[in-house]
Protein backbone atom coordinates (compact mmCIF):
# COMPACT_ATOMS: atom_id res chain seq x y z
CA UNK A 1 0.00 0.00 0.00
CA UNK A 2 2.74 2.57 1.04
CA UNK A 3 4.61 1.32 -2.07
CA UNK A 4 1.56 2.28 -3.94
CA UNK A 5 0.64 5.49 -2.76
CA UNK A 6 4.54 7.11 -3.15
CA UNK A 7 4.40 5.35 -6.72
CA UNK A 8 0.95 7.70 -6.70
CA UNK A 9 2.30 10.76 -5.05
CA UNK A 10 5.46 10.88 -7.28
CA UNK A 11 3.22 10.69 -10.41
CA UNK A 12 1.14 12.90 -9.43
CA UNK A 13 4.08 15.30 -8.77
CA UNK A 14 5.74 14.67 -11.60
CA UNK A 15 2.32 15.75 -13.84
CA UNK A 16 1.83 18.62 -11.51
CA UNK A 17 5.49 19.91 -12.82
CA UNK A 18 4.68 19.13 -16.21
CA UNK A 19 1.61 21.15 -16.21
CA UNK A 20 3.43 24.10 -14.48
CA UNK A 21 6.67 23.83 -17.01
CA UNK A 22 3.89 23.60 -19.56
CA UNK A 23 2.64 27.08 -18.26
CA UNK A 24 5.59 28.88 -18.21
CA UNK A 25 6.96 27.62 -21.49
CA UNK A 26 7.09 30.60 -24.26
CA UNK A 27 3.69 30.82 -26.25
CA UNK A 28 3.81 29.79 -29.63
CA UNK A 29 0.33 31.32 -30.21
CA UNK A 30 -2.19 33.77 -29.19
CA UNK A 31 -5.48 32.90 -30.67
CA UNK A 32 -7.95 35.73 -30.63
CA UNK A 33 -11.77 35.03 -30.12
CA UNK A 34 -12.80 31.79 -29.25
CA UNK A 35 -15.36 30.99 -31.80
CA UNK A 36 -15.58 28.02 -34.12
CA UNK A 37 -12.54 29.58 -35.96
CA UNK A 38 -10.48 30.21 -32.87
CA UNK A 39 -11.35 26.95 -31.50
CA UNK A 40 -10.76 25.19 -34.02
CA UNK A 41 -7.03 26.93 -34.79
CA UNK A 42 -6.13 26.25 -31.22
CA UNK A 43 -6.85 22.52 -31.37
CA UNK A 44 -5.11 21.83 -34.41
CA UNK A 45 -1.73 23.75 -32.47
CA UNK A 46 -2.09 22.23 -29.26
CA UNK A 47 -2.42 18.89 -31.63
CA UNK A 48 1.01 19.59 -33.28
CA UNK A 49 2.27 19.51 -29.75
CA UNK A 50 2.60 23.76 -29.54
CA UNK A 51 1.53 25.81 -26.52
CA UNK A 52 -1.38 27.92 -27.12
CA UNK A 53 -3.41 30.69 -24.99
CA UNK A 54 -6.99 32.04 -26.61
CA UNK A 55 -7.84 35.26 -25.80
CA UNK A 56 -11.81 35.60 -26.07
CA UNK A 57 -13.15 38.96 -25.47
CA UNK A 58 -16.84 37.63 -23.78
CA UNK A 59 -17.69 36.23 -20.51
CA UNK A 60 -18.69 33.10 -22.53
CA UNK A 61 -17.21 30.73 -25.20
CA UNK A 62 -18.85 30.43 -28.91
CA UNK A 63 -18.80 33.84 -30.65
CA UNK A 64 -21.69 34.03 -32.99
CA UNK A 65 -22.49 30.61 -31.51
CA UNK A 66 -24.60 31.43 -28.71
CA UNK A 67 -26.82 28.86 -27.10
CA UNK A 68 -29.19 30.36 -24.71
CA UNK A 69 -30.42 28.23 -21.82
CA UNK A 70 -32.43 30.37 -19.52
CA UNK A 71 -35.59 28.93 -20.14
CA UNK A 72 -34.12 25.08 -19.40
CA UNK A 73 -34.04 24.72 -23.17
CA UNK A 74 -31.31 24.64 -25.72
CA UNK A 75 -32.14 27.40 -28.11
CA UNK A 76 -29.28 28.82 -30.46
CA UNK A 77 -29.54 33.01 -30.96
CA UNK A 78 -26.98 33.28 -33.26
CA UNK A 79 -25.76 30.23 -35.60
CA UNK A 80 -28.63 27.69 -36.00
CA UNK A 81 -28.29 25.49 -38.87
CA UNK A 82 -25.61 23.42 -40.35
CA UNK A 83 -25.66 24.18 -44.52
CA UNK A 84 -24.54 21.42 -46.77
CA UNK A 85 -24.40 18.02 -44.68
CA UNK A 86 -22.68 16.55 -47.46
CA UNK A 87 -20.00 18.14 -47.93
CA UNK A 88 -19.66 19.87 -44.21
CA UNK A 89 -17.24 18.42 -41.92
CA UNK A 90 -18.99 19.59 -38.92
CA UNK A 91 -21.98 17.44 -39.77
CA UNK A 92 -19.83 13.34 -39.27
CA UNK A 93 -17.93 15.21 -36.03
CA UNK A 94 -21.38 15.87 -35.16
CA UNK A 95 -23.38 13.07 -35.24
CA UNK A 96 -20.83 10.33 -35.32
CA UNK A 97 -17.99 11.29 -32.78
CA UNK A 98 -19.91 13.22 -30.49
CA UNK A 99 -23.20 10.90 -30.91
CA UNK A 100 -25.21 14.17 -31.54
CA UNK A 101 -28.97 13.86 -33.02
CA UNK A 102 -29.83 16.49 -35.77
CA UNK A 103 -33.13 17.41 -37.06
CA UNK A 104 -33.36 18.15 -40.97
CA UNK A 105 -35.07 20.94 -41.85
CA UNK A 106 -35.55 20.81 -45.76
CA UNK A 107 -38.52 19.14 -45.75
CA UNK A 108 -40.11 21.71 -43.44
CA UNK A 109 -43.41 23.13 -45.24
CA UNK A 110 -44.69 26.49 -45.34
CA UNK A 111 -47.35 28.99 -45.51
CA UNK A 112 -47.07 32.40 -46.73
CA UNK A 113 -50.17 34.80 -45.49
CA UNK A 114 -50.75 38.02 -47.67
CA UNK A 115 -51.21 41.57 -46.62
CA UNK A 116 -55.03 40.68 -47.47
CA UNK A 117 -54.51 38.41 -44.47
CA UNK A 118 -55.27 35.58 -47.38
CA UNK A 119 -53.21 32.53 -47.85
CA UNK A 120 -50.99 32.29 -50.88
CA UNK A 121 -52.16 28.85 -52.87
CA UNK A 122 -49.42 26.49 -54.38
CA UNK A 123 -49.69 27.96 -57.69
CA UNK A 124 -48.79 31.39 -56.35
CA UNK A 125 -45.46 30.02 -54.61
CA UNK A 126 -44.47 28.04 -57.75
CA UNK A 127 -44.57 31.91 -60.00
CA UNK A 128 -42.71 33.21 -57.14
CA UNK A 129 -40.38 30.38 -56.98
CA UNK A 130 -39.81 30.37 -60.87
CA UNK A 131 -39.36 33.91 -60.86
CA UNK A 132 -36.50 33.98 -58.56
CA UNK A 133 -34.51 31.09 -60.20
CA UNK A 134 -34.62 33.03 -63.42
CA UNK A 135 -33.73 36.11 -61.51
CA UNK A 136 -30.83 34.84 -59.67
CA UNK A 137 -29.59 32.26 -63.08
CA UNK A 138 -29.62 35.35 -64.99
CA UNK A 139 -27.15 37.49 -61.70
CA UNK A 140 -24.79 34.24 -61.84
CA UNK A 141 -24.45 34.25 -65.89
CA UNK A 142 -24.40 38.08 -66.62
CA UNK A 143 -23.76 39.96 -62.92
CA UNK A 144 -20.34 41.86 -62.04
CA UNK A 145 -18.89 42.23 -58.91
CA UNK A 146 -19.23 45.78 -59.34
CA UNK A 147 -23.06 46.14 -60.24
CA UNK A 148 -25.57 46.07 -57.65
CA UNK A 149 -27.93 43.33 -57.43
CA UNK A 150 -31.35 45.47 -58.08
CA UNK A 151 -29.33 46.84 -61.47
CA UNK A 152 -30.93 43.64 -62.60
CA UNK A 153 -34.68 44.14 -60.89
CA UNK A 154 -37.25 45.09 -62.99
CA UNK A 155 -38.46 49.04 -63.11
CA UNK A 156 -41.64 47.85 -60.87
CA UNK A 157 -41.54 44.85 -58.82
CA UNK A 158 -45.25 43.25 -58.17
CA UNK A 159 -46.27 42.59 -54.52
CA UNK A 160 -45.39 39.03 -54.53
CA UNK A 161 -41.96 39.57 -56.14
CA UNK A 162 -41.26 42.10 -53.83
CA UNK A 163 -41.71 39.48 -50.79
CA UNK A 164 -39.97 36.94 -52.44
CA UNK A 165 -36.55 39.23 -52.70
CA UNK A 166 -36.96 39.93 -49.11
CA UNK A 167 -37.59 36.51 -47.80
CA UNK A 168 -35.55 34.27 -50.12
CA UNK A 169 -32.44 37.08 -50.40
CA UNK A 170 -32.06 39.67 -48.14
CA UNK A 171 -33.10 37.29 -45.37
CA UNK A 172 -30.80 34.70 -46.91
CA UNK A 173 -27.38 37.41 -46.91
CA UNK A 174 -28.71 39.90 -44.16
CA UNK A 175 -28.21 42.65 -46.28
CA UNK A 176 -30.58 44.86 -48.62
CA UNK A 177 -30.31 44.11 -52.82
CA UNK A 178 -28.60 47.58 -53.70
CA UNK A 179 -25.70 46.38 -51.41
CA UNK A 180 -25.86 42.46 -52.64
CA UNK A 181 -23.09 42.01 -55.50
CA UNK A 182 -24.84 41.17 -58.67
CA UNK A 183 -22.97 38.49 -58.95
CA UNK A 184 -23.64 36.38 -55.92
CA UNK A 185 -27.49 37.12 -55.46
CA UNK A 186 -27.54 34.41 -52.89
CA UNK A 187 -23.83 34.30 -52.29
CA UNK A 188 -20.08 33.39 -52.93
CA UNK A 189 -18.84 29.91 -52.67
CA UNK A 190 -19.34 26.60 -53.37
CA UNK A 191 -22.44 25.28 -53.54
CA UNK A 192 -23.95 23.79 -50.19
CA UNK A 193 -24.58 19.94 -50.95
CA UNK A 194 -26.78 17.37 -48.94
CA UNK A 195 -29.17 19.84 -47.03
CA UNK A 196 -29.72 21.63 -43.98
CA UNK A 197 -30.13 20.78 -40.29
CA UNK A 198 -30.73 21.84 -37.05
CA UNK A 199 -29.18 20.64 -33.65
CA UNK A 200 -31.52 19.81 -31.15
CA UNK A 201 -29.07 20.53 -28.22
CA UNK A 202 -27.95 23.14 -29.00
CA UNK A 203 -24.36 24.44 -31.01
CA UNK A 204 -22.46 24.86 -27.68
CA UNK A 205 -21.65 21.09 -27.74
CA UNK A 206 -19.66 21.74 -30.43
CA UNK A 207 -18.10 24.80 -28.61
CA UNK A 208 -17.74 23.00 -25.73
CA UNK A 209 -16.15 19.75 -27.68
CA UNK A 210 -13.82 22.14 -29.41
CA UNK A 211 -12.61 24.05 -26.09
CA UNK A 212 -11.76 20.78 -24.32
CA UNK A 213 -7.53 21.10 -23.18
CA UNK A 214 -7.13 24.51 -24.42
CA UNK A 215 -6.06 27.34 -22.12
CA UNK A 216 -8.63 30.12 -22.49
CA UNK A 217 -8.64 33.63 -20.72
CA UNK A 218 -12.01 35.20 -20.74
CA UNK A 219 -12.79 39.22 -20.31
CA UNK A 220 -9.73 39.70 -22.82
CA UNK A 221 -10.63 42.86 -24.93
CA UNK A 222 -7.77 42.99 -27.38
CA UNK A 223 -7.16 46.88 -28.26
CA UNK A 224 -3.68 46.29 -29.83
CA UNK A 225 -2.11 43.51 -32.45
CA UNK A 226 2.18 44.31 -32.90
CA UNK A 227 3.07 41.87 -35.97
CA UNK A 228 6.24 41.28 -37.02
CA UNK A 229 8.22 38.31 -38.30
CA UNK A 230 9.86 37.95 -34.92
CA UNK A 231 6.39 36.96 -33.07
CA UNK A 232 3.66 39.13 -32.24
CA UNK A 233 2.71 41.22 -28.97
CA UNK A 234 -1.28 41.55 -28.29
CA UNK A 235 -2.46 44.51 -25.85
CA UNK A 236 -5.90 44.60 -24.35
CA UNK A 237 -8.33 47.13 -22.86
CA UNK A 238 -7.07 46.50 -18.99
CA UNK A 239 -3.38 47.05 -20.33
CA UNK A 240 -2.33 43.23 -20.34
CA UNK A 241 0.05 42.29 -22.48
CA UNK A 242 0.88 39.00 -23.99
CA UNK A 243 3.63 37.53 -26.32
CA UNK A 244 3.93 34.48 -28.82
CA UNK A 245 5.47 33.38 -31.77
CA UNK A 246 2.04 33.90 -34.22
CA UNK A 247 -1.01 35.08 -33.88
CA UNK A 248 -4.46 34.27 -35.20
CA UNK A 249 -6.53 37.09 -35.30
CA UNK A 250 -10.25 35.13 -35.46
CA UNK A 251 -12.63 38.15 -34.84
CA UNK A 252 -15.67 38.69 -36.96
CA UNK A 253 -15.25 41.09 -39.78
CA UNK A 254 -17.97 43.79 -38.19
CA UNK A 255 -14.82 44.22 -35.49
CA UNK A 256 -12.43 44.28 -38.42
CA UNK A 257 -14.36 46.88 -40.44
CA UNK A 258 -14.75 49.02 -36.81
CA UNK A 259 -11.00 49.67 -36.34
CA UNK A 260 -12.04 47.91 -33.10
CA UNK A 261 -8.44 46.69 -32.87
CA UNK A 262 -5.30 48.51 -34.10
CA UNK A 263 -2.50 46.99 -36.03
CA UNK A 264 0.65 47.92 -35.69
CA UNK A 265 2.57 48.15 -38.57
CA UNK A 266 -1.29 48.87 -40.37
CA UNK A 267 -2.48 46.00 -42.73
CA UNK A 268 -1.35 45.73 -46.34
CA UNK A 269 -3.33 47.61 -48.63
CA UNK A 270 -4.84 44.23 -49.74
CA UNK A 271 -6.28 43.16 -46.64
CA UNK A 272 -8.07 46.60 -45.66
CA UNK A 273 -9.36 46.76 -49.08
CA UNK A 274 -10.74 43.40 -48.39
CA UNK A 275 -12.25 44.31 -45.34
CA UNK A 276 -13.81 47.68 -46.22
CA UNK A 277 -15.31 45.91 -49.30
CA UNK A 278 -16.53 42.92 -48.14
CA UNK A 279 -20.18 43.14 -46.33
CA UNK A 280 -21.57 42.42 -42.89
CA UNK A 281 -25.06 41.30 -42.71
CA UNK A 282 -27.59 41.75 -39.99
CA UNK A 283 -29.93 39.16 -39.20
CA UNK A 284 -31.57 39.04 -35.97
CA UNK A 285 -34.24 36.71 -33.96
CA UNK A 286 -36.94 36.57 -31.67
CA UNK A 287 -37.55 33.78 -30.06
CA UNK A 288 -41.33 33.21 -28.27
CA UNK A 289 -42.49 30.26 -26.13
CA UNK A 290 -45.90 30.05 -25.65
CA UNK A 291 -48.20 27.31 -23.56
CA UNK A 292 -49.57 25.26 -26.12
CA UNK A 293 -49.28 25.85 -30.69
CA UNK A 294 -52.16 28.25 -31.82
CA UNK A 295 -49.88 28.30 -35.26
CA UNK A 296 -50.31 25.35 -38.43
CA UNK A 297 -47.34 22.60 -37.42
CA UNK A 298 -45.75 23.23 -41.23
CA UNK A 299 -42.59 24.49 -40.42
CA UNK A 300 -42.09 28.01 -41.50
CA UNK A 301 -44.63 30.47 -41.12
CA UNK A 302 -44.27 33.39 -44.25
CA UNK A 303 -44.92 36.76 -43.25
CA UNK A 304 -46.41 38.99 -46.14
CA UNK A 305 -47.59 41.88 -44.47
CA UNK A 306 -48.49 45.58 -44.94
CA UNK A 307 -45.08 46.52 -43.51
CA UNK A 308 -42.64 44.76 -46.08
CA UNK A 309 -39.81 42.72 -44.22
CA UNK A 310 -41.29 43.18 -41.10
CA UNK A 311 -40.92 40.08 -39.23
CA UNK A 312 -41.24 38.19 -42.88
CA UNK A 313 -40.43 34.69 -41.44
CA UNK A 314 -41.00 32.62 -38.48
CA UNK A 315 -39.92 28.68 -38.13
CA UNK A 316 -42.12 26.25 -35.74
CA UNK A 317 -39.35 25.55 -33.12
CA UNK A 318 -41.51 22.86 -31.08
CA UNK A 319 -40.10 19.87 -33.09
CA UNK A 320 -36.53 21.53 -32.29
CA UNK A 321 -36.91 22.09 -28.58
CA UNK A 322 -39.56 20.06 -26.89
CA UNK A 323 -42.13 23.01 -26.49
CA UNK A 324 -44.61 25.31 -28.41
CA UNK A 325 -42.02 28.00 -29.61
CA UNK A 326 -41.82 30.25 -32.56
CA UNK A 327 -38.68 31.86 -33.74
CA UNK A 328 -39.51 35.07 -35.74
CA UNK A 329 -36.53 36.97 -38.36
CA UNK A 330 -35.93 40.46 -39.34
CA UNK A 331 -33.01 41.32 -42.17
CA UNK A 332 -30.62 44.56 -42.65
CA UNK A 333 -32.03 47.71 -42.58
CA UNK A 334 -35.59 46.46 -41.13
CA UNK A 335 -32.82 44.47 -38.43
CA UNK A 336 -31.50 47.92 -37.48
CA UNK A 337 -34.67 49.64 -36.95
CA UNK A 338 -36.26 47.37 -34.87
CA UNK A 339 -32.89 46.83 -32.70
CA UNK A 340 -33.54 50.30 -31.30
CA UNK A 341 -36.80 49.76 -30.38
CA UNK A 342 -37.30 48.65 -26.85
CA UNK A 343 -37.63 44.96 -25.77
CA UNK A 344 -41.06 45.69 -25.33
CA UNK A 345 -41.91 47.67 -28.89
CA UNK A 346 -40.70 44.54 -29.83
CA UNK A 347 -41.94 41.75 -28.88
CA UNK A 348 -45.59 43.93 -29.15
CA UNK A 349 -44.80 44.54 -33.06
CA UNK A 350 -43.81 40.42 -33.44
CA UNK A 351 -47.49 39.54 -31.84
CA UNK A 352 -49.24 41.94 -33.94
CA UNK A 353 -47.86 40.08 -37.04
CA UNK A 354 -48.27 36.65 -35.42
CA UNK A 355 -52.10 38.00 -34.75
CA UNK A 356 -52.92 39.22 -38.50
CA UNK A 357 -51.44 36.09 -39.86
CA UNK A 358 -54.00 34.21 -36.65
CA UNK A 359 -57.05 36.55 -36.48
CA UNK A 360 -59.40 33.56 -35.20
CA UNK A 361 -56.59 32.27 -33.04
CA UNK A 362 -56.15 33.17 -29.17
CA UNK A 363 -52.76 34.45 -28.95
CA UNK A 364 -51.93 34.97 -25.63
CA UNK A 365 -48.95 36.61 -24.00
CA UNK A 366 -46.06 34.54 -24.73
CA UNK A 367 -44.77 33.09 -21.35
CA UNK A 368 -40.63 33.58 -22.85
CA UNK A 369 -39.25 35.56 -24.74
CA UNK A 370 -35.27 36.08 -26.04
CA UNK A 371 -34.08 38.51 -28.83
CA UNK A 372 -31.32 39.77 -30.26
CA UNK A 373 -29.34 42.65 -31.40
CA UNK A 374 -26.28 41.05 -33.48
CA UNK A 375 -25.39 45.36 -34.55
CA UNK A 376 -25.33 46.23 -31.49
CA UNK A 377 -22.94 43.41 -30.04
CA UNK A 378 -19.51 44.96 -29.91
CA UNK A 379 -17.77 41.81 -30.72
CA UNK A 380 -19.85 41.02 -33.16
CA UNK A 381 -21.21 44.17 -35.51
CA UNK A 382 -23.14 42.18 -37.46
CA UNK A 383 -24.17 38.34 -38.20
CA UNK A 384 -22.86 37.14 -40.84
CA UNK A 385 -20.29 38.72 -44.37
CA UNK A 386 -21.73 38.77 -48.00
CA UNK A 387 -20.64 39.22 -51.21
CA UNK A 388 -21.07 43.35 -51.36
CA UNK A 389 -20.83 45.54 -54.47
CA UNK A 390 -17.23 46.20 -55.57
CA UNK A 391 -15.90 42.62 -53.58
CA UNK A 392 -14.79 39.43 -54.96
CA UNK A 393 -14.39 36.05 -53.56
CA UNK A 394 -10.22 36.32 -54.10
CA UNK A 395 -10.97 39.17 -51.42
CA UNK A 396 -11.38 36.55 -48.64
CA UNK A 397 -8.90 34.42 -49.80
CA UNK A 398 -6.26 37.66 -49.42
CA UNK A 399 -7.79 38.04 -45.88
CA UNK A 400 -6.99 34.51 -44.76
CA UNK A 401 -3.41 34.93 -46.24
CA UNK A 402 -0.65 34.48 -43.73
CA UNK A 403 1.17 38.17 -43.01
CA UNK A 404 4.52 38.13 -40.94
CA UNK A 405 3.31 36.40 -37.42
CA UNK A 406 0.00 36.88 -38.27
CA UNK A 407 -2.94 34.93 -40.21
CA UNK A 408 -6.67 36.34 -39.92
CA UNK A 409 -8.98 33.78 -39.76
CA UNK A 410 -13.45 33.32 -39.66
CA UNK A 411 -16.17 32.73 -41.63
CA UNK A 412 -15.29 36.00 -44.17
CA UNK A 413 -12.44 34.48 -44.71
CA UNK A 414 -13.39 31.32 -46.35
CA UNK A 415 -13.39 31.54 -50.03
CA UNK A 416 -15.40 27.94 -50.31
CA UNK A 417 -17.91 28.50 -47.29
CA UNK A 418 -18.42 31.61 -46.59
CA UNK A 419 -20.99 32.62 -44.04
CA UNK A 420 -21.06 29.36 -42.27
CA UNK A 421 -20.07 27.35 -39.62
CA UNK A 422 -18.11 24.94 -41.84
CA UNK A 423 -16.43 28.30 -42.99
CA UNK A 424 -15.18 29.07 -39.77
CA UNK A 425 -14.05 26.12 -38.53
CA UNK A 426 -12.25 25.07 -42.05
CA UNK A 427 -10.41 28.68 -42.04
CA UNK A 428 -9.04 27.81 -38.01
CA UNK A 429 -7.56 25.36 -39.21
CA UNK A 430 -5.89 26.28 -42.03
CA UNK A 431 -4.51 29.56 -40.09
CA UNK A 432 -3.11 27.03 -37.77
CA UNK A 433 -1.36 25.16 -40.77
CA UNK A 434 -0.12 28.30 -42.24
CA UNK A 435 1.35 29.33 -38.50
CA UNK A 436 2.63 25.45 -38.66
CA UNK A 437 4.37 25.99 -42.11
CA UNK A 438 5.71 29.06 -41.06
CA UNK A 439 7.55 27.44 -38.14
CA UNK A 440 8.60 24.66 -40.56
CA UNK A 441 6.32 22.03 -38.91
Amino acid sequence: MRRRALLAQGLAAASALSAAALRDAPLDALVIGAGLAGLACAQRLRAAGRRVLVLEARQRLGGRIWTERSQGLAIDLGASWLHGMANNPLYPLLTRELGLPVLPSDGLGQITVGPDGRRWDAARHERAEAWLAALVARAEQQGEPDQPLSALLPPRLSPDQRFTLIADVEHELGAAPGAIAADAPLGDGQPLLGGDALVPGGLDQLVRHLAQGLEIRLAQVVRQIHNSPQGVRVTTASGAVYQARGLCCSVPLGVLKAGSIRFEPPLPAAKQRAIETLGMGLLDKIVLLFPERFWDARGWLRNDGPEPGLWSEWVDLTALIGRPGLMGFNAAEVARRVARQSDAAIVSSALAQLRRCYPNAVIPEPSAVLLTRWGDDPFALGSYSFAAVGSTNAMRQELGRRWQGMVLAGEATSPAFPATLQGAYLSGQQAAQSLLSLWGA
